[in-house]
């Protein structure tokens, strides 16, 4: 894979200012219509489309750590570069595991173990499909749980389940060869572990994003304040609240969401919510007379 900030001269953290600039001073430069060097200028021009484009540098970012994808040519940002299967087969291979035994499907039924497998033939053995929940908190971090199940013939069985941080709701993995035996001089069916993310310490997830609730009181939200805030990663954060805040406004916390591959993080989304004190009659005619 080209290495495009080495052909524009740029470091991997470059603002897109910098590669702005980087990318033309080599085109003042090397552009053909001023005798340059046409192979440079068209290799500048490629690398300067990419990584002035936040997504389009997000997934080249992920596919070079993780995969080896658009070799020697173009970088062509599909979803099926991004999400295909040679990035999640050296992304999950990296994190312990093998090709030859666990799949991995999710939306998309996306798939980790590339390859042609010949279609099975006669009588086969069935998959056992099995259910693991685990908390919001506990995808933040690479994770591994023993979980425990029985075949149809009623003998218990073990497996490692190693989970990836960032893990999405709903995502299925697929261990070959760990499922039903009951036919013998038959390959062993499948495990099918289904993975739920449940919603813990008060946060929600959507997508790569966290929510979660804060509640002021009406005169913090009339003059403002700042608040401390526990993360999911146990990390304190301060989350300033401006003046005049109205109930239930939405305040953004970039970089402290859900974990993506290549190292970046979704937002976090704190919603104010206001407490209106209890007044008693007397209280409520001292404020009237205030207003007379």
């Amino acid at each position: 894979m080209k290495n495009y900030y080495d052909i524009l001269g740029v470091s991997e953290d470059a603002s897109h200012d910098s590669i702005k600039k980087a990318f033309k001073t080599i085109a003042k430069k090397e552009h053909p219509d001023r005798g340059g060097n046409e192979t440079v200028f068209k290799e500048a021009n490629e690398a300067y489309d990419t990584l002035k484009d936040t997504r389009k540098r997000q997934e080249y970012d992920t596919l070079r750590k993780y995969g080896q994808g658009g070799q020697g040519g173009n970088f062509n940002f599909r979803s099926s570069d991004f999400f295909g299967e040679d990035i999640f087969e050296n992304f999950f291979s990296g994190f312990g595991f093998q090709n030859s035994d666990m799949d991995f499907q999710g939306r998309g039924n996306i798939n980790i173990n590339p390859g042609f497998r010949s279609r099975r033939r006669g009588p086969t053995n069935k998959s056992v499909n099995v259910r693991m929940a685990i908390s919001i908190k506990e995808a933040m971090n690479n994770l591994e749980k023993t979980i425990n199940y029985r075949l149809p013939s009623g003998k218990e069985e073990f497996a490692t389940i190693k989970i990836p941080a960032g893990c999405q709701n709903g995502i299925t993995f697929k261990y070959r060869g760990m499922g039903d035996d009951t036919l013998k001089n038959v390959p062993r069916g499948d495990l099918m572990v289904q993975l739920t993310v449940l919603d813990s310490d008060g946060y929600t997830r959507k997508a790569n994003d966290l929510y979660t609730d804060k509640t002021i009181s009406c005169f913090d939200a009339v003059r403002g304040c700042e608040l401390q805030l526990k993360t999911l990663t146990d990390t304190i954060i301060k989350v300033k609240v401006p003046a005049g805040t109205q109930p239930n406004t939405l305040i953004v916390c970039k970089g402290q969401g859900m974990p993506i591959p290549g190292g970046f993080r979704g937002n976090l989304y704190v919603k104010i919510v206001i407490i209106i004190p209890q007044l008693s009659q007397k209280d409520l005619n001292k404020i009237k007379d205030l207003w007379v």
